[in-house]
């Protein structure tokens, strides 16, 4: 692997999923294995289905037995279901950036929350979009939209994600060398 960025755990199958970023594919990895096999993509970055473009980060959700994974290169979070072939689009417009509802520019971290919404650090947007399930039309719960900023509501290039118990929002608000803190959303 040329550069990993997210992880994620199947605790049932107790698999690993690392996104190989600048390979462009996500790899799994059985407990105690060294060898890993290809997850998602093929490895070449590229814009089809069947490919992925720059993964900064994956999430594995167990009731869809999927990976959702940040397909920074193209602007998206995609859905890929463990042992398919290809991938069906969650957020974002394919291959093109953009700061409205429907679209995200340089989408890093997400994570998805109990009832299957996704929240997605759209790190050069400076926000942070919330995805009901089933949706393609966000929200921003975080952030001001294209506006970077160092005050209590704004972000500047935000890159992860994470919720507590409490569906308590955390994120790494990375230029401005910190971590907010949102109240549930």
């Amino acid at each position: 692997m040329s550069a990993s960025y997210g992880i994620a755990r199947d605790f049932n199958s107790n698999i690993l999923y690392v996104a190989d970023t600048f390979n462009s594919r996500v790899m799994s990895y059985r407990s105690g294995s060294m060898l890993g096999t290809t997850a998602a993509g093929t490895g070449v970055a590229g814009s089809n289905t069947t490919e992925l473009s720059i993964p900064y980060d994956v999430y594995y959700d167990s009731p869809t037995n999927s990976l959702f994974i940040s397909n920074m290169g193209m602007n998206t979070v995609v859905r890929w279901v463990v042992g398919a072939s290809n991938w069906e689009l969650v957020a974002g417009t394919h291959g093109l950036g953009g700061s409205s509802s429907t679209q995200l520019f340089v989408p890093i971290g997400i994570t998805l929350d109990p009832m299957g919404n996704l929240y997605v650090a759209d790190a050069y947007n400076h926000r942070i979009q919330f995805f009901e399930a089933g949706q393609s039309n966000g929200l921003t719960i975080a952030g001001v939209n294209q506006t970077s900023g160092f005050n209590a509501d704004q972000l500047n290039t935000p890159l992860y994600v994470a919720l507590d118990s409490q569906l308590n929002l955390y994120v790494s608000d990375t230029s401005n060398h910190r971590v907010q803190k949102f109240q549930r959303y």
